[in-house]
């Protein structure tokens, strides 16, 4: 079955060495593409052949009507887009279990009505990264983005360029050149996000173990915190916390980079708070502390080219 498809939409199945990934692939083909009824197998079977240019999907024929037809287009776009995104990023690993009957059932569902191409690419990675690692995307995560616009889209993947951790978006009350409060209203509406008030938000407890240091990860950036001392680092970061669909999405969401600025603020801060929990000896005397930030080459390396400073110093830049 998947043969047929494959060849009447024109895309290159992918090549997996591992069963069980393979065995998911089929059965969500199958399930997604099939959902319009019994019938479906045979219609595809025998459209198989029919001309088409380049990249276009040709149903014409098979569905009474304009309806259903574009139920159809919507969700073979988003699994030629799994298929690309399986193509271009293979997993190192075989899918550790069967994907979930409920979940391709509510996925073809929402994925039918996805019209715009920024919708149908998110849809697309979701697709394959639940192929690949069954649970990767909760159900929950789907009933909210049944209901998702492209604007609600085009805010949420903004606002996670100022995400850290994939976690967190630090709260200051003076955080220059951080999110709108609009943006941080509307997520906490849409349920992505704790509160972005200082008195009522959550604070993030983070610790440096004696003798490491740690990258805290943004959009094409990160910041380095480095503890040479014997003694761990301790501090509170009060902070917006991503709730667990988002922190689903943000993996996959390929936001815009972090402003620099932004991320240089965030520096300062956390240079402060651990100057604050009794570390101004390490910092002044021998530089056993230090907070730096720069352009994230991966996910364990910088370049800085910043680094956090107290009042009368010079900083990198």
């Amino acid at each position: 079955m998947s043969d047929w498809i494959a060849s009447w939409l024109g895309f290159q199945l992918p090549s997996i060495p591992m069963p069980q990934t393979v065995k998911n692939f089929d059965k969500a083909v199958g399930k997604i593409l099939l959902a319009a009824g019994e019938n479906a197998e045979a219609r595809i079977k025998a459209n198989t052949g029919k001309a088409k240019a380049k990249g276009k999907i040709d149903i014409d024929g098979m569905y009474r009507t304009a309806e259903d037809k574009r139920k159809l287009e919507n969700r073979a776009a988003t699994v030629q887009i799994a298929v690309d995104e399986m193509n271009n990023k293979a997993a190192q690993q075989d899918a550790g279990s069967e994907i979930d009957d409920d979940w391709l059932n509510l996925y073809a569902k929402i994925a039918e009505d996805k019209t715009s191409e920024e919708l149908q690419s998110l849809f697309g990675k979701i697709l394959a990264g639940e192929i690949q690692r069954p649970g990767t995307f909760s159900l929950r995560t789907l009933q909210f983005l049944s209901t998702l616009s492209k604007s609600d889209a085009n805010e949420i993947s903004n606002f996670f360029s100022y995400v850290l951790f994939d976690r967190i978006v630090p709260n200051a009350n003076a955080l220059p050149h951080g999110p709108e409060i609009h943006a941080r209203l509307l997520m906490e509406e849409l349920g992505l996000a704790s509160s972005p008030t200082v008195f009522s938000g959550l604070i993030w407890n983070i610790s440096i173990p004696a003798n490491t240091n740690i990258i805290m990860t943004a959009s094409g950036f990160g910041i380095l915190i480095i503890n040479r001392t014997t003694r761990e680092i301790n501090f509170q970061l009060e902070a917006q916390i991503l709730s667990t669909p988002a922190r689903e999405l943000v993996k996959i969401a390929n936001p815009p980079a972090a402003n620099f600025e932004y991320i240089k603020s965030v520096s300062q801060i956390i240079f402060e708070k651990i100057r604050n929990a009794g570390f101004s000896e390490e910092i002044v005397n021998n530089g056993a502390v230090a907070v730096q930030a720069g352009p994230l080459i991966s996910a364990n390396t910088i370049v800085p080219s910043y680094v956090a400073s107290m009042p009368g110093q010079a900083p990198l830049s």
